[in-house]
């Protein structure tokens, strides 16, 4: 699976691709095409295509994130009534209206990831709507497909060294498009300035801020790292600072880049962040509305199924006691043909039930109920754009057909899920998988069936 991360600024539009792997992500691709305008134009957005398309041959572009420089985006620290981001997330709109030089129509916005013990410190950016609008019908006429945006801090999170799949707390000072300047703390952040790039060569009021943010609690300060290329004038004057290496193969212009590729590898990093543009809250209604349809047909299907199941059960086990009776008046019959009552009755019928029971697992007739094995095929199925299309039963056999959208995973997923489901006396095999015509879905075909019992030697069968 590759991701694509684009970083926008003044002068140049960047992208990296990552390949992802088991141990790291590996650069597939690295290419930059400068603005024929501030901030590029669909022309620039169409030639950066073409060179990712040149350094990807056979590869189709997946769905991409950009990253926002500062100086397209407002950030804004806010105090919230609430300490969780879900809820702070619904409410933050209303204090950003009225306060940034834009229209409040205009604004688009979300938090930073906060520490898990919240303080109702939050940090808000923001950016045009018109402009993010913008840059996602750009690069997709261009046939690359914005997923998300995100600003560049998020890119920072995202490059910062890890502690246990968080970013380590400490001060963190890059210089990706400005000057952007971090405190984290618990994953999340808890101080966030942001200073044009010329202000690196007067650096007192920076190097003020950054002592600032660097005093801990107690008095005890914190770690500082340093990403990207540091100006001298600041450099020299943080000698006790870590350097953080970029990635290798990775120049500093295409590290906000880097960081927005990884946003879909590390997504708990960057705490959910996106600037939501139309496009990207139709595409989830849609999900939702196929999600819920897909459900409820499936409620529907169970439901009739376990009606016409409950009555076939009900006429099994009345054949099931039939055969049993009319069997053991056969075997009383050939025991004693002129006796109507024999003492022993009880064994013989306990000895033919066992008889019948043996008969039965050759047979499959065995098998849980028709709407039991609906209950835990529907308990199984995965969350995701798969669909089922068809289930049929035949005694311990469920064939399940469907389709699972772009994701052949799911289908794995699915089959794995009705394994643990059915429980080890069945197993689940996927019969065919394969993409359709349009190469727009994956479809196939998962067998669920009893695991045949092999009779241990030196069992007799009673007769």
């Amino acid at each position: 699976m590759h991701t694509i991360g684009i970083t926008i600024s003044r002068d140049r539009i960047c992208a990296v691709a990552l390949e992802e792997s088991t141990q790291a992500p590996r650069i597939a691709a690295a290419v930059s095409v400068p603005c024929t305008e501030p901030f590029g134009t669909p022309g620039d957005a169409a030639v950066l295509s073409n060179a990712l398309r040149e350094a990807l041959p056979g590869i189709p572009l997946p769905g991409a994130v950009v990253t926002l420089p500062p100086a397209l985006t407002f950030l804004r620290p806010m105090t919230l009534p609430v300490t969780d981001l879900p809820r702070a997330r619904a409410i933050h709109l209303a204090e950003l209206e009225g306060n940034l030089p834009i229209e409040d129509e205009e604004i688009l916005s979300d938090l930073l990831p906060v520490p898990r013990e919240g303080s109702g410190l939050f940090f808000a950016v923001a950016a045009r709507r018109s402009f993010v609008e913008n840059v996602s019908v750009q690069f997709g006429a261009a046939g690359i497909r914005v997923d998300r945006v995100v600003t560049d801090p998020v890119a920072l999170l995202l490059l910062a060294p890890e502690d246990a799949g968080t970013p380590r707390d400490g001060v963190y000072l890059s210089t990706l498009n400005d000057v952007l300047l971090l405190r984290v703390s618990g994953g999340g952040v808890t101080a966030a300035r942001q200073f044009p790039r010329a202000m690196a060569d007067r650096p007192e009021e920076l190097l003020g801020a950054l002592r600032e943010a660097a005093e801990g609690a107690g008095g005890a300060p914190h770690a500082v790292f340093l990403i990207g290329e540091t100006p001298s004038t600041l450099s020299d004057a943080l000698p006790d600072a870590e350097r953080v290496p970029p990635p290798e193969g990775v120049s500093p212009e295409h590290l906000a880049a880097y960081g927005a590729a990884m946003a879909p590898l590390r997504p708990d990093v960057g705490g959910g962040f996106s600037l939501r543009t139309s496009a990207e809250a139709a595409l989830e209604r849609e999900r939702d509305r196929r999600w819920k349809l897909i459900t409820g047909v499936a409620a529907g299907v169970a439901a009739l199924l376990a009606l016409g199941a409950f009555g076939f059960a009900s006429w099994t086990e009345g054949e099931k006691a039939a055969r049993a009776r009319a069997l053991v008046r056969k075997e009383f019959a050939a025991v004693a043909p002129d006796v109507r009552n024999v003492v022993q009755a009880g064994s013989q019928i306990r000895a033919k039930l066992d008889s019948l029971r043996r008969e039965q697992k050759e047979l499959g007739t065995d098998a849980p109920p028709p709407a039991d094995m609906l209950q835990l095929a529907s308990h199984a199925l995965p969350k995701g754009e798969i669909a089922v299309r068809e289930i049929s039963i035949e005694g311990n056999r469920l064939r399940v057909e469907g389709d699972a959208g772009s994701d052949a995973r799911l289908v794995e997923t699915f089959r794995a899920g009705l394994a643990s489901a059915f429980g080890p006396d069945f197993s689940a095999t996927v019969q065919e998988s394969g993409g359709s015509v349009k190469g727009t879905s994956v479809k196939f075909t998962i067998l669920v069936e009893k695991n045949l019992v092999v009779e241990k030697k030196g069992e007799r069968r009673a007769s």
